[in-house]
């Protein structure tokens, strides 16, 4: 699979909050195994209860992660937008095929 062309099983051409998610793991995340797996542990740490919710500043965004869903937040826009709240499911998918990239 071509890396400009990252997709996982459910992505939705066109979709803000795909397109999203892509964008933050691009520039957060990069191909790091070590900020991947991060990412993937925090996400079962909230799904099952042992933590409330999760945070991560990065590169340009803050991600933030609920039991139900992520917001990712653009830390460099030069206008608030609309905080788009993505399901977790969805969120994680894209992370453990992204992490079958690194």
């Amino acid at each position: 699979m071509n890396k400009t062309e990252f997709s996982w099983s459910g992505r939705i051409q066109g979709d803000p909050a795909h397109d999203l998610i892509i964008a933050y793991l691009t520039i957060d995340i990069q191909h790091s195994p070590k900020w991947t797996e991060e990412l993937l542990q925090q996400i079962n740490r909230v799904k099952s209860g042992q933590i409330p919710s999760w945070e991560r500043t990065g590169n340009a965004y803050c991600l933030h992660i609920y039991p139900d869903h992520v917001e990712i937040e653009d830390d460099y826009a030069e206008e608030a937008g609309e905080l788009l709240k993505i399901s977790l499911d969805d969120f994680e998918m894209a992370v453990k095929c992204w992490q079958g990239l690194n």
